[in-house]
């Protein structure tokens, strides 16, 4: 499996977590949640035996539990320094570019964890039943920035600080838990996904989905480093898709496909003009490129090269 992500130094996670670490009071235990599903399953089942870590499902005593191995795995890390920093290094030369490992400071047993993991990872929209995979942190970052107060406030009463590396490998992602003096935490076993908070998890996946089309289709278009900085570019070439009116996935990612093969900026080319006003009125893209013309096609790939 390939990822659009830059890899982790392994290193770098261990005094990352070390920094949570020196941050928090006695009472704080530290835990790691490892997306299983993104690593090799006897690679990661190796480690946690040399590490001698115990583990258990993230999502035990939910109905997504049957996830079992394959599902999110919580692991309270040791209090011993050096023992805790070597263990990180260890799983996270497993396959340092997948985006499987986030950790936590808490106060709270593993079953409140694993409640408020389940809390999350049931989300709801529109009467939709969701998996949302909580645990890769492609998609956590959105997803807590997403919540509702009341949805934050559930998140906080089991977790005080939550962090991730971003795509980059570089910079630690940071969710800190507001105050709870004041307002009413979400009791529901579910989150409950608004129209808009669905939308903006849609949006945040699609250039992860492109990416992982764009492997499968035309793997020559991908680089092999780099890739935090190509998911940028995916980004910003479906952001121009949205303002084209380009719509569907069939047609977004040939658009896609021509910012990367025809330059980023391909689409001002003034002979295109009309392709987007036809675009806007609900014609498919592809089915009007196949009626540009060859210099139209000559003059898109000289001005890429």
């Amino acid at each position: 499996m390939e990822f659009a992500t830059d890899p982790i130094d392994p290193l770098h996670l261990a005094h990352a977590v070390q920094a949570m670490a020196d941050a928090q009071p006695s009472s704080i235990s530290l835990w790691l949640l490892v997306d299983a599903a993104l690593l090799d399953p006897a690679r990661l089942a190796s480690v946690l035996r040399r590490n001698e870590w115990s583990h258990v499902n993230a999502l035990a005593n939910t109905p997504l539990e049957a996830y079992g191995a394959r599902g999110p795995q919580l692991l309270e890390l040791p209090l011993d320094d050096e023992v805790r920093a070597e263990g990180l290094r260890r799983l996270a030369t497993i396959d340092p570019a997948a985006p499987a490992f986030s950790w936590i400071a808490s106060s709270h047993v593993a079953a409140d964890l694993q409640a408020c993991f389940g809390y999350l990872a049931q989300a709801r929209h529109d009467g939709l039943k969701l998996h949302c995979r909580m645990g890769d942190v492609r998609v956590l970052p959105t997803l807590l920035s997403t919540l509702a107060e009341p949805q934050a406030r559930r998140v906080a009463q089991a977790i005080s600080q939550w962090q991730w590396f971003d795509r980059s490998g570089a910079v630690v992602g940071n969710w800190l838990a507001a105050d709870g003096k004041d307002g009413v935490a979400d009791a529901r076993d579910h989150l409950e996904l608004d129209a808009s908070q669905f939308a903006t998890l849609l949006d945040a996946s699609e250039a992860d989905g492109i990416f992982a089309q764009l492997l499968e289709t035309v793997s020559q278009l991908v680089p092999q480093t780099d890739r935090a900085a190509f998911h940028q570019r995916l980004q910003r070439a479906l952001a121009v898709a949205t303002r084209l009116h380009v719509a569907g996935n069939p047609d977004r990612l040939q658009f896609v496909v021509l910012s990367l093969t025809c330059g980023d900026d391909f689409y001002q080319h003034p002979d295109l003009s009309d392709t987007w006003k036809t675009v806007a009125q609900g014609t498919s893209l592809s089915s009007l490129m196949k009626g540009w013309s060859d210099e139209l096609w000559k003059a898109l790939e000289g001005k890429a090269s």
